[in-house]
């Protein structure tokens, strides 16, 4: 679907597939969820709090270790920074101080990766974190922005297109994709993470669709916790 900006003209496509996810979808974990984003699908494991050798304890705070594993193979370069980037996610948004001395463990394990592949963990490790029951200040939620232009110019121009999570396809063909996590509460934006050139304005613009996008994922997020506890209730 293609819809468009009021303020500045330009054409926002909006993803034309649906979010799905199972939680509890591991045996022998404190929580854990399969999640998909279009044709992207990431499975997440989490651990904790648990015990933490004595030399890696912090008194006043626990821990969290993010292990970001590829489909195939050992993880690369931009795997190691994907890691760190949801590590960081999950340091600010978790309760560390509720428990001193532990550690928390957070397995991502890429399905399937075909676009928006960052917005889409973040967002399963945050269900993951929900089915553990883990005391959290906020739901990070994440949302995937690429910037393509419906003509030659180097410039900025009011025909370019935002897609919201694009497909691996859209972003081979956009100019600039950025990912923008924000809170649940107060949807302030927490942290980006981008690729290619961008001009301010069209920060601005990708900031505001993404920002618009999140009352979707905050929706899926509360369908999906509430059919976890109707579907408890009925054992």
């Amino acid at each position: 679907m293609i819809m468009k900006d009021d303020m500045h003209d330009e054409v926002v496509e909006q993803p034309t597939s649906k979010f799905q996810c199972e939680m509890n979808a591991l045996k022998n974990t404190d929580g854990s969820a399969f999640y998909s984003q279009g044709e992207t699908s990431v499975m997440v494991a989490v651990y904790g709090p648990g015990d933490l050798k004595e030399t890696k304890q912090e008194i006043d705070k626990a821990l969290v270790e993010v292990d970001f594993r590829p489909k195939l193979g050992s993880p690369t370069v931009n795997e190691k920074y994907l890691e760190r980037f949801v590590q960081g996610v999950c340091e600010n948004a978790i309760m560390l101080s509720l428990h001193p001395r532990t550690a928390f463990a957070i397995i991502v394990q890429i399905m399937q990766d075909q676009g928006s592949l960052l917005s889409c963990a973040i967002n399963a490790v945050c269900v993951a974190l929900q089915d553990a029951g883990v005391s959290m200040k906020y739901l990070p939620v994440a949302v995937t922005v690429a910037l393509k232009k419906e003509s030659e110019s180097e410039i900025e121009d009011a025909t370019d297109v935002l897609i919201i999570n694009p497909a691996i396809k859209e972003e081979c063909e956009s100019f600039s994709i950025l990912t923008f996590v924000f809170d649940s509460v107060n949807k302030n934006l927490l942290c980006t993470h981008s690729q290619g050139p961008l001009l301010p304005k069209q920060h601005e613009r990708c900031l505001k669709a993404a920002k618009e996008a999140t009352e979707e994922v905050l929706k899926f997020f509360r369908d999906s916790v509430t059919q976890k506890v109707a579907a408890g209730l009925e054992l």
